[in-house]
């Protein structure tokens, strides 16, 4: 366990450009005595959570830290709660998600830096912050994701597609949507915008019957993108067959790797998936509050976005999937 907790230092250090010197006999333990509050996001063990348990989980074990986890069902204002819950307690740090914004969360920013509380930041960042993030380029996730789909389904001009996503400003998942209008637009490709409701969020088969009436009512429909929500990604094959579509008859892509989302790359009912490989959301995180704790190490920050998973390499990634890390 030492040589892993090593390792993972030292390519941390490594990929940061952090100055690694070599350990000596002398130099105290960085692990230990640390509790760190963690916001994870959805539900324990949910499809858009799990990896991202496991990796803090690892992390935490490693370090010797008594890590405190946080769900909050996706909701930014219990997000925010949970924030300054967490504060009260005065741990040694708070990884939270930056859902509420950073204007809501300026307060409580404000409140930990007076108390010596470090904060990282998770899943969705809170630009202007200064602090350490490890998550998605949000707003370039959603181009690559449009840009991926038009790709995968030869889309141009004259094809119609719709994105269900949020599109209210500062919502959560926004940044995302409107990166992914941005590249449809680009390349000429007409789409219409499906707004998902807070319900849907919370419990995506919600989203199924809204999607499955849209197809019905714009039976040309090339393609349906779903920027940021991996539940109702993993929906979405049930909503091509409740339509009565027969798989590759519509593109469909959306965001995180699920058993569920596995399933329906197989059976050809999803046509791509966007990993933001939570299991380093879940890691790495809990790595750079114990270094800024003990080291003083700060504004570090790790594009974790760099999955695709498609038909081509479904049955590589299956696995991982299956044990949680993927």
């Amino acid at each position: 366990m030492k040589k892993l907790f090593l390792k993972s230092i030292f390519l941390f250090c490594f990929f940061f450009y952090i100055p690694f010197y070599a350990w000596s006999d002398d130099r105290p333990a960085i692990e230990g005595d640390l509790t760190i509050y963690m916001q994870m996001g959805g539900n324990s063990g949910g499809p858009a959570t799990l990896a991202r348990e496991l990796g803090a989980r690892d992390a935490a074990r490693i370090l010797d830290v008594n890590l405190i986890e946080q769900h909050s069902e996706w909701n930014p204002q219990r997000m925010l709660q949970q924030a300054n819950e967490a504060l009260a307690a005065v741990p040694d740090a708070i990884i939270v998600m930056g859902h509420p914004g950073t204007k809501s969360m300026t307060t409580f920013l404000k409140k930990a830096s007076r108390e010596g509380v470090k904060v990282i930041v998770g899943n969705n960042n809170l630009p202007g912050s200064g602090r350490s993030y490890f998550g998605l380029d949000n707003y370039e996730a959603g181009v690559n994701l449009a840009k991926l789909t038009i790709q995968e389904g030869n889309l141009g001009e004259g094809d119609h597609i719709v994105v269900y996503g949020a599109f209210i400003e500062g919502a959560p998942g926004e940044l995302v949507a409107r990166g992914s209008l941005k590249a449809l637009d680009e390349a000429g490709v007409s789409y219409d915008k499906l707004q998902w409701s807070n319900e849907a969020v919370q419990d995506p088969s919600l989203a199924v019957p809204v999607l499955v009436s849209y197809l019905e009512a714009n039976p040309k429909t090339r393609a349906i993108i779903v920027p940021g929500h991996g539940g109702i990604t993993a929906f979405l094959g049930k909503v091509l067959r409740d339509a009565g579509k027969n798989a590759g008859d519509v593109i469909t892509s959306g965001f995180d790797i699920s058993p569920a989302a596995i399933d329906e790359v197989k059976r050809g009912f999803l046509s791509l998936v966007l990993d933001q490989q939570p299991y380093l959301q879940g890691f790495m995180p809990v790595v750079a509050a114990v270094l800024e704790v003990k080291y003083g190490l700060g504004n570090l920050s790790l594009n974790t976005g760099g999955g695709t998973v498609t038909k081509d390499n479904v049955a590589m990634i299956e696995k991982l999937v299956l044990q949680g890390v993927r």
